[in-house]
């Protein structure tokens, strides 16, 4: 058989046989997915939820303002009328009411005469129940009211409203449901790199610095193999599981995203093959760079411990890009392709999307990749090829 498939087949058996170390690189994978879209569903039901619910408010002193009750009542409210108390906040207190409005008795005669009303509002701003939502939108609506009764009266004296606010903004969102949807999912890229680098972790490190420390890779050398067949099928071998984590991770990814009610908040995100098969080409590289990138930092280590410490760190420096990235807001670019990790999340958002991507991206992407990739490889043959390497 040729050596370098011997090789490959031997790390590949060896890594099957790790139920453990196998268990904890395919579990990123698997349950990533479920996580993400769990903790999305449950985020999505709970605003859904704060929407369609009433705002719930106690009241004081409805009796001096009807119109102003009747239009809050008129807003998807719920109001708990009470009597006026000399000290409305020993009922936050007590924690028999969340929020309190107060009307003043003399509300009715300021009204009358065009003067300034002022509402009083009681709450506590240390709770992290609902009431924080109901404050907010309960003084919308006060503001609002306000608005309006402002306008009939500079029309009512004869003024046009537009003299007291002449410039006003209209907003227009052109973003389509696939785009809001993205910025739900701007974790997957993070995800992606972390499942890429986790698929080959355990191998990358138990083929190297492992070996070392057991004391089987100095036999391995004695073999008639050259050390770029070695170092290539150890590579191989690592890049193999790490396309295999990829490629559980976008299939899960897939049926999860299904469980997600996206149009009950006019969002649409479908992944079809085509989508699913394109994430997995341009990311692919990447599987490739990762192993071959650990392979390195572990032929530096000494020990499995070692090892394991080292490349801890140096899983993170892939993400610094994604993350400079949400900050800058980098749009595709020729520069950012050259960029492993970067280019490839640019063009799985893309994807996910629904945009066209530029096929020069593309190659320029996986061309970086794949010669990063040979720098990091011919590096490590470097290594084994020194005498004192599995000193």
């Amino acid at each position: 058989m040729n050596p370098f498939l011997t090789v490959l087949a031997k790390e590949c058996t060896d890594n099957i046989r790790d139920y453990r170390s196998l268990f904890s690189s395919l579990s990123v994978a698997l349950l990533g997915p479920l996580l993400v879209v769990g903790l999305l569903i449950f985020v999505l039901d709970k605003t859904l939820r704060d929407f369609e619910e009433p705002i719930a408010f106690t009241l004081m002193g409805a009796d001096h303002a009807p119109n102003l009750v009747a239009y809050l009542r008129a807003n998807n409210t719920r109001i708990d009328q009470r009597e006026p108390v000399e000290d409305p906040s020993t009922l936050i207190k007590s924690g028999e009411a969340e929020i309190i409005l107060v009307i003043q008795p003399n509300y009715g005669e300021r009204y009358a005469e065009g003067q300034q009303n002022q509402l009083v509002l009681f709450f506590d701003s240390s709770s992290y129940s609902s009431g924080r939502r109901n404050l907010t939108t309960l003084d919308q609506l006060i503001e609002r009211y306000s608005d309006t009764i402002g306008m009939l009266r500079l029309r009512y004296g004869g003024i046009q409203p537009g003299l007291t606010g002449p410039i006003k903004t209209r907003k227009i969102d052109v973003s389509s449901p696939a785009d809001r949807a993205l910025m739900i999912f701007s974790s997957i890229p993070y995800l992606l790199m972390l499942v890429i680098f986790t698929g080959c972790f355990y191998l990358a490190i138990d083929a190297t610095a492992g070996e070392k420390e057991r004391g089987s890779l100095e036999p391995l050398l004695t073999q008639p193999i050259s050390r770029f067949q070695l170092v290539l099928g150890k590579v191989i071998a690592a890049s193999s599981f790490s396309l295999l984590n990829l490629t559980i991770f976008v299939i899960s990814l897939y049926f999860a995203l299904q469980l997600v009610p996206f149009e009950r908040i006019g969002m649409s995100l479908e992944l079809n093959l085509l989508q699913l098969l394109m994430i997995i080409a341009v990311t692919s590289p990447l599987t490739l760079f990762a192993a071959s990138l650990l392979t390195v930092v572990s032929a530096f280590s000494k020990s499995y411990k070692e090892a394991q410490t080292y490349l801890s760190f140096v899983i993170i420096i892939p993400t610094l890009p994604l993350i400079i990235t949400q900050i800058v807001g980098i749009e595709p670019s020729l520069g950012s392709m050259f960029v492993p990790s970067l280019g490839q999340a640019i063009l799985t958002s893309q994807i996910i999307k629904g945009e066209a991507i530029s096929y020069t991206h593309v190659l320029l992407s996986v061309g970086a990749t794949l010669s990063m990739t040979l720098l990091f490889l011919l590096q490590a043959v470097k290594m084994y090829q020194k005498e004192q390497f599995v000193k």
